[in-house]
């Protein structure tokens, strides 16, 4: 696979670094944010070819991110992977199927991020 630009938000240190050595080992380059101000920075400071974020991280979860890209960035929508232990919470399934975002259910295998980041990039 090429090497992709990746951003990975993240509030989870053990989780966080997890991610980031799975995609930093498919040779990606991988900058990480572990809250709302730091995503916000990096997202101003640069272009990403896929955002894989958690759904729920305090001050900043699954709707707010995407109404933040919405507003600042509209192309990144459609790079955007969320990631969850909690993709049946009520408050988030209508989220969810009316913005179309991919979801790994966590625990993900190495794989199954792989095969989300393709699936991504092959949409761009």
């Amino acid at each position: 696979m090429q090497r992709r630009r990746i951003l990975v938000v993240e509030d989870d240190d053990m989780v966080r670094d997890a991610v980031a050595m799975m995609l930093d080992a498919d040779n990606h380059e991988v900058a990480t944010a572990s809250n709302r101000a730091e995503a916000l920075r990096l997202l101003e400071q640069g272009s990403y070819d896929v955002i894989v974020s958690d759904l729920r991280i305090q001050n900043l979860d699954g709707p707010i991110l995407y109404r933040e890209l919405k507003q600042r960035r509209p192309d990144a929508l459609k790079r955007l992977i969320f990631m969850t232990g909690h993709a049946r919470a009520s408050e988030y399934v209508d989220f969810l199927e009316e913005t179309h975002v991919p979801v790994l259910a966590k625990p993900f295998s190495p794989e199954q991020l792989r095969d989300a980041v393709r699936r991504v990039l092959a949409t761009r």
